[in-house]
C-alpha cells in the first residue's frame, strides 16, 4: 500500500485557508507597526518641547529663530541641540557666520534622529535642494507652530485679537509660539521672540510643535530659521489626497503647513509637553485657535 498524502483538492483548500489567514493578519500587523511608529513620533516631539522648556528655564525666553544679518541666522532647532544631547554638533556651528559658510557644511548635513518621524513616506535623511542657495541638507519632520495668521495662497487669515491682531504676515509676525522672524526684509523690521508667559491661552491648550514631510515641501530642514516653522492657517495635510505633493514641493504658499505620513492625521505637542494625535477632519477654526498663543479662543486640545 502506498503512503497516504494530500490530494490536490485538499492541498488547494489548505493553501486557501492560509491565504485567508494571512490576508486577515497582515493588516493587523501593519496597523500594530504603524501604532508603534506613531507613538515613537509622538515621543520625539514631546522631547523637543521638553528641550524648549529646558532652554526657557536657562534663558528665560524661547530659542531665537530668525535671520540676524546678511546671510546669517539661527533656528530654534540649532539652539536646542545641547538640550537633546547633541552638544558636539552644536559646537560646530557659529551663528555669527553665514549659513552657507564652509564651516557649516558638515553640521547642516548631520541627520538628527530625534528630528525624524519613522512613518515618513518619503524616506529620511538628507533633504535635496532645500533652498535656492544650498544643496542637500539634513531634513526635519518637525516644525514649531508659527501660528494661524497667513497672507498667501488659498488661505489668507488674520486673527481679530491677541498677538499681531489683524496681521497676515505669518512668517515674520506669526501669532504662535515660534515664527520665522527676519530682520532683513522691510516688512520684518523686528525679530520676534517669545516666552511662556506670553502664552495667555494656556500651555495645555496651545500647539508648540507639529509634523511635516520634507519630501512634500522645500522648507523642512532643521538648520534654517525659514524651514523649521509651519502655520495652522493652512489645513492639516492640505491637498494630500488631491495632488502629487512631491511634485508641488516648491509651492510654499500652500505647503508651509503641517503634514504627516500617519494615516488620518498628525502628531502635535502642546506647550506643556503633552502630545496629541490631531485628525485631518478637525474643525479648521479649532485647529487655528489651538495654534495661537493669545487669541482668547475657547478651543481645547483634542
Amino acid at each position: 500500500m502506498g503512503k497516504k498524502g494530500f490530494a490536490l483538492v485538499e492541498l488547494l483548500v489548505v493553501m486557501t485557508i492560509i491565504a485567508v489567514l494571512m490576508g486577515l493578519l497582515l493588516p493587523a500587523v501593519q496597523a500594530s507597526r504603524e501604532a508603534a511608529r506613531r507613538a515613537q513620533c509622538g515621543n520625539h516631539i514631546r522631547q523637543l518641547v521638553l528641550a524648549l522648556h529646558q532652554f526657557h528655564q536657562a534663558r528665560g525666553v524661547l530659542p531665537l529663530n530668525a535671520q540676524t544679518g546678511p546671510g546669517t541666522g539661527t533656528s530654534w532647532m540649532i539652539e536646542v541641540l545641547p538640550y537633546i544631547e547633541r552638544e558636539t554638533v552644536y559646537r560646530q556651528i557659529d551663528v555669527k557666520l553665514p549659513l552657507a559658510h564652509p564651516r557649516h557644511e558638515a553640521p547642516s548635513r548631520t541627520v538628527i534622529g530625534l528630528f525624524e518621524c519613522p512613518s515618513d513616506p518619503e524616506g529620511r535623511g538628507l533633504a535635496e535642494n532645500r533652498s535656492e542657495t544650498y544643496d542637500a541638507r539634513a531634513g526635519t519632520n518637525y516644525k514649531a507652530v508659527a501660528g494661524a495668521n497667513w497672507g498667501w495662497g488659498d488661505h489668507v487669515v488674520s486673527q481679530p485679537a491677541g498677538r499681531f491682531a489683524g496681521d497676515t504676515h505669518g512668517l515674520c509676525r506669526g501669532n504662535g509660539i515660534i515664527c520665522a522672524g527676519s530682520y532683513a526684509e522691510q516688512s520684518c523690521p523686528k525679530i520676534v521672540t517669545t516666552d511662556f508667559g506670553q502664552v495667555r491661552d494656556g500651555l495645555s491648550n496651545t500647539l508648540a510643535v507639529g509634523e511635516t514631510v520634507p519630501g512634500w515641501t522645500r522648507w523642512a530642514w532643521w538648520f534654517s530659521y525659514n524651514a523649521s516653522t509651519g502655520t495652522c492657517a493652512i489645513p492639516l495635510n492640505y491637498r494630500r489626497a488631491q495632488i502629487d505633493l512631491h511634485a508641488a514641493w516648491d509651492d510654499w504658499q500652500r505647503n508651509y503647513g503641517f503634514y504627516s505620513g500617519h494615516p488620518g492625521g498628525a502628531n502635535f505637542a502642546l506647550c506643556d509637553g503633552a502630545f496629541r494625535f490631531v485628525r485631518d477632519d478637525i474643525d479648521l477654526e479649532v485647529y487655528r485657535g489651538l495654534a495661537t498663543i493669545s487669541g482668547r479662543e475657547s478651543a481645547q486640545a483634542p
